[in-house]
């Protein structure tokens, strides 16, 4: 059976072209160059902030959607996030003598991308179940890959016109503002944490054994997997294995293979199930090891072309846990939770692993990468375990009830 069969794509495609946008800005990276330029007397740290604020507003922002989900159906607050990066989009266009002004439109921007990281998926969770739910999740991943790819090559060519001219692309937003207008269902409010008659099945509801469970992981995995980008190039140079270009070119399979794997999801979930996350940090744990003990350019793309296999599976499979992990009407907080715990543990990722590395000796990319891998491996042990003794009736990766009911018989 197709695993393409039970989605629903009046559904899924307004998600879809969501995805595109919910990591857009980082397209921009080509534009801080002439934003620089045209802005002479401003600090590097302020031009730079104008991309990164996006991602520092998001943070809070997704735990604020999670609650925000309780009271307000998840269409509005997906037509709430596409108005405010449109108007965040379209600011500089009229007012683009100012810097000040880009740190308004980026968070705006930003606001409309930390809404739109938790809906998203908490979208797919409500309306998707069994290997339908994870597919959706990976087909989001791969139409983010594409989407980013292509918003950074048109935002090259319009930034050659004039740089300010590169911020055309959130026109593109209101297209998708329509299709989800017409075609995205209002959805279900989430569970309430607190309220008259609530008490304490709230808190419940959402903070499950398994979610707790899953938010540790999700600290260590964003930590973990932080650490190839962190540690990549360092350990390149170190090694004399190539420029700037050359490290673009061997970490270019990440990328690339990312969207493939977004493509083909369903099909591992549907062999793998429940153990589909250790796959993940076996592939991962190995592909850091390679890179570790690389010698040359081509073992180093082998170890960017086996991580990307592992990090294609890891970030659809993860919030495909955490969805499993807590009811359809806790998704929205459970996955704000989550992503925060992720953004904390890449805001951490060099000081811990670099921590950890100095107890063993010297610190540097390839250390990094080793002891990423070998921590990789220990939660695999954790994971598998889990997995086999406390987690035995678990519907990851099973299609249907009759699947379900046949591994509880």
């Amino acid at each position: 059976m197709s695993i393409f069969r039970g989605i629903t794509w009046r559904i899924m495609i307004p998600v879809m072209l969501i995805g595109i946008f919910q990591a857009a800005f980082q397209s921009f990276s080509t534009v801080l160059a002439d934003i620089a330029k045209v802005f002479p007397d401003q600090s590097p740290t302020l031009i730079q902030s104008i991309l990164t604020i996006p991602s520092l507003v998001t943070i809070p922002v997704s735990l604020l959607v999670g609650i925000l989900a309780s009271y307000v159906t998840k269409k509005n607050l997906v037509l709430f996030a596409l108005s405010s990066m449109f108007l965040g989009g379209v600011l500089p266009l009229a007012i683009h003598s100012s810097v000040y002004a880009l740190i308004v439109s980026s968070v705006l921007i930003g606001i409309g991308q930390g809404f739109l990281i938790t809906i998203a998926s908490a979208i797919l969770a409500e309306h998707f179940d069994g290997v339908a739910r994870g597919t959706t999740m990976g087909l989001k991943q791969a139409a983010s890959g594409v989407g980013q790819a292509a918003l950074t090559i048109l935002t090259g060519y319009l930034c050659v016109l004039a740089w300010y001219k590169a911020y055309y692309v959130y026109f593109l937003v209101l297209p998708i503002i329509v299709l989800t207008a017409i075609f995205l269902p209002k959805g279900k409010l989430d569970v309430k944490l607190v309220g008259k008659g609530v008490g304490a099945s709230g808190f419940r509801s959402v903070f499950t054994p398994s979610l707790i469970y899953m938010c540790i992981l999700f600290f260590l995995l964003g930590m973990l997997e932080f650490a190839f980008y962190t540690n990549i190039a360092m350990s390149m140079t170190s090694k004399g294995l190539g420029d700037a270009s050359a490290i673009g070119v061997a970490t270019a399979f990440n990328n690339i293979t990312t969207i493939l794997i977004g493509l083909v999801l369903g099909y591992i979930l549907r062999a793998f199930r429940k153990y589909t996350m250790a796959l993940a940090m076996l592939i991962i744990g190995v592909s850091y090891f390679i890179l570790a003990f690389a010698q040359n350019l081509t073992a180093v793309s082998i170890g960017g072309l086996v991580f990307g296999i592992g990090a294609g599976i890891q970030m659809p499979a993860a919030l495909y846990y955490i969805i499993e992990s807590v009811s359809k009407t806790a998704c929205s907080l459970a996955i704000s939770i989550s992503m925060a715990l992720v953004s904390l543990g890449v805001s951490m990722s060099p000081i811990i692993i670099n921590a950890i590395a100095q107890c063993f000796g010297k610190v540097d990319g390839t250390s990094g990468l080793f002891v990423a891998g070998a921590i990789y491996i220990i939660l695999l042990v954790v994971e598998a375990v889990r997995e086999a003794v406390f987690n035995k009736n678990s519907a990851i990766g099973v299609s249907n009830n009759k699947e379900m009911k046949g591994m509880s018989s």
